[in-house]
């Protein structure tokens, strides 16, 4: 028992995932920890964290609760006044714009991927190239199932963020680890069994393997892949806070209340818009992982190269 609770009690709480449980922007939650005297600590990739027992405390303290309250339904407000304000018109358009590019740069990747169908033998092949090859074909379609999801406003879309980058890590696990003795085992796995190799041996092994280009530890960058992965799995699961972002607002009495859901469409443009903007990552992502997969084992050809290089440097400069 003593044991389990001393493990619990050092974890590190990233202040990006504090802030989505407690359901409080950064700005408050700064605040918050600062009146509640609660130490901040570092993690190995130097991001700001709370201890993971604070963090359990704040989420039971009912002063904490009502200021969560009082930030849902400022939210609600300030998503009614941008309709009034008419800046929700400005933000449908920059959503259609994105999305646009976004189809267009996403098309380029398929067609990209579909040019070397006939260096792969799908049905008889069993490399880590024939399985990235037919893994990316998984993400590309789910790249554009995204975006049909935002361009009719559906929330949810954000649950696809997470199974987009767990595919493509399956991916680049299998490109990584090929002739040894773990990675040639889940590979057979995955071709013989139909068994993926779960996400947290991918993020480990990823990690090590992305020490051997960039000056970090592997535990940073293992410790950076999970909080990546901690923030895009909120909308996967069933989780109450994720679900309250689809409550809309209603008037009575000169009161705001929320007691009602978006069943279909999403009648916010503000929330769909954040979810185009970070969705963007996952397209990045996609590029620039597809490069790193393919460009010596297909290999790709010049020009292949330097268009998925051009992507890289196109989202950066847009970020």
């Amino acid at each position: 028992m003593g044991v389990k609770e001393k493990t619990e009690k050092e974890k590190l709480i990233p202040f990006s995932i504090a802030t989505q449980t407690l359901m409080l922007n950064q700005n408050t939650f700064y605040s918050l920890i600062k009146n509640k005297k609660i130490k901040i600590h570092k993690n190995t990739n130097l991001d700001d964290c709370i201890l993971g027992s604070d963090l359990k405390i704040l989420c039971c303290n009912e002063e904490v609760r009502n200021i969560s309250k009082t930030y849902l339904l400022n939210s609600l407000l300030l998503l009614e006044s941008d309709k009034i304000n008419k800046k929700d018109v400005i933000l449908i358009q920059k959503i259609k714009e994105l999305l646009k590019q976004y189809r267009k740069d996403i098309e380029v990747l398929e067609k990209i991927h579909n040019k070397y169908k006939n260096k792969v033998n799908i049905l008889n092949d069993e490399t880590a190239l024939a399985a990235a090859y037919i893994l990316f074909a998984k993400v590309i379609n789910l790249l554009n199932m995204a975006c049909l999801c935002l361009e009719n406003f559906y929330l949810n879309a954000g649950s696809l963020l997470r199974i987009i980058d767990e595919t493509i890590d399956v991916a680049r696990y299998f490109i990584f680890s090929e002739d040894t003795e773990k990675g040639d085992s889940d590979l057979k796995k995955w071709f013989r069994e139909d068994i993926s190799p779960s996400h947290s041996i991918c993020r480990k092994e990823l990690s090590k393997e992305t020490s051997s280009f960039i000056q970090n530890k592997p535990k940073a960058n293992e410790e950076l892949m999970k909080t990546l992965y901690d923030l895009k799995s909120r909308m996967i699961h069933p989780t109450r806070n994720v679900i309250l972002e689809s409550l809309i607002y209603s008037k009575k009495e000169e009161m705001s209340l929320p007691n009602s859901f978006e069943y279909k469409r999403c009648s916010y443009a503000r929330r769909i818009y954040g979810h185009v903007v970070f969705f963007k990552s996952s397209i990045l992502t996609a590029f620039q992982e597809f490069y790193f997969c393919f460009y010596k084992k297909m290999p790709l050809e010049k020009d292949d190269k330097d268009i998925l290089m051009s992507f890289d440097n196109k989202y950066n400069k847009n970020t």
